[in-house]
């Protein structure tokens, strides 16, 4: 039986096709829900989260530009897009390297909502 969260993240990949895969993951890398696909595995997803965001956040910090709020990393194959959720979750997705980013951050942001609902 999927989970309310898990659902939210299914309802944004069906939304935009774009986006490949979804993680709804705590700050510290523990995974609170997933919709990936066979071949990928959620606990690295949930660590390299957890890494970017923390990486992500201290040069925020040290370049005094506020707390994070989104953040992108495109490499050649793609792109991993993390969104602030809650205080203390992060959405990951991964993402087509030929995606309309801002459809993808307007169902991100949809999702991001939804889950703070749940959350609250």
């Amino acid at each position: 039986m999927k989970t309310v969260l898990e659902e939210i993240l299914l309802t944004m990949e069906k939304s935009d096709p774009d986006i490949e895969a979804s993680a709804l993951v705590r700050n510290d890398g523990l995974i609170m829900a997933v919709a990936l696909p066979e071949g990928i595995d959620k606990t690295l997803v949930a660590a390299m989260t957890a890494a970017v965001l923390n990486i992500g956040s201290r040069a925020l910090e040290e370049l005094k530009r506020g707390s994070l709020k989104e953040l992108f990393v495109r490499g050649e194959n793609g792109l991993i897009c993390l969104m602030k959720a809650t205080e203390d979750s992060v959405l990951s997705t991964i993402v087509r390297s030929d995606a309309n980013v801002g459809l993808v951050l307007v169902e991100m942001r949809k999702a991001v909502q939804e889950i703070s609902q749940v959350l609250t």
